[in-house]
């Protein structure tokens, strides 16, 4: 859909409670058995799609996703609103009615439905990225100007490394850079961008939400975790539009993570 917003970012500065994001949090770290870290993916619960195909886990991801899409709206029941509510700021932001499409799971069965991304260790990876490892399905539509992709992002919590250089902090390069110009967005060694000119800070503040195009690059600033406080949270999911699929025969929003 034309309509649907590009190359542009929303941020809702404490969207979420101190007090639900502190909830979130403790019983985050108080499970990290259960709770998969996609730093070095590991199976679990919440673990991302992107983390377990690199890792060789998609066979467990397709298979448990029903349940812990059950655990995570059981644990965690403000998950449903919050998804809900992105997709009608991608709606809304887009001149659109909140309403004007229906905001549907990719599939509840293989597919989850949101998850936490956790940095439990040193990040020292200076990673410009866009997110497009979640439209595997549709390869095409990575070099398509056409498509229309959406990541979400709420911070839960916050290193204590952000008051030294910004770490852990997130920063965006306001431009839309499709699967094959990415060549001419980095420089030679392959990770570093050409120019920061269109580059801008994210205020990521306990509880905010970034919702932006998933073709912006974006980066989280490295840092070092020395002490429990150094470690980092964030409720991920992210959407696409899709004009029909097997499982919705209908244009609609789709969410996944």
């Amino acid at each position: 859909m034309k309509n649907l917003f590009t190359n542009d970012y929303v941020l809702l500065e404490n969207y979420l409670s101190p007090e639900i994001c502190q909830r979130w949090e403790k019983k985050i770290l108080s499970h990290l058995d259960i709770f998969g870290a996609d730093v070095e993916p590991a199976y679990g619960q919440m673990a991302a799609y992107y983390g377990m195909i690199e890792a060789g886990l998609n066979e467990s991801y397709y298979r448990f996703a029903e349940k812990h899409n059950k655990y995570l709206l059981k644990e965690f029941p403000e998950v449903a609103g919050v998804i809900a509510d992105a997709g009608r700021l991608i709606l809304s932001h887009s001149g659109l009615k909140p309403d004007a499409l229906p905001v549907v799971p990719r599939d509840k069965k293989y597919f989850q439905i949101g998850g936490f991304n956790l940095q439990l260790q040193s990040w020292d990876l200076y990673n410009i990225h866009t997110d497009t490892e979640g439209l595997l399905q549709y390869p095409a539509s990575i070099f398509e100007e056409k498509t229309r992709a959406y990541s979400c992002v709420v911070s839960i919590k916050r290193t204590a490394q952000h008051s030294k250089d910004r770490g852990g902090d997130l920063d965006i390069w306001r431009q839309r850079v499709l699967a094959d110009a990415l060549d001419g967005f980095y420089k030679r060694d392959g990770y570093s961008a050409r120019s920061n000119k269109l580059r801008e800070k994210v205020p990521y503040k306990v509880g905010n939400m970034m919702l932006f195009d998933s073709f912006m690059p974006h980066v989280v600033i490295p840092f070092k975790i020395k002490k429990k406080d150094d470690r980092r949270i964030s409720f991920v999911v992210h959407f696409n539009y899709r004009k029909h699929t097997e499982r919705n025969p209908f244009p609609h929003l789709e969410y996944w993570y």
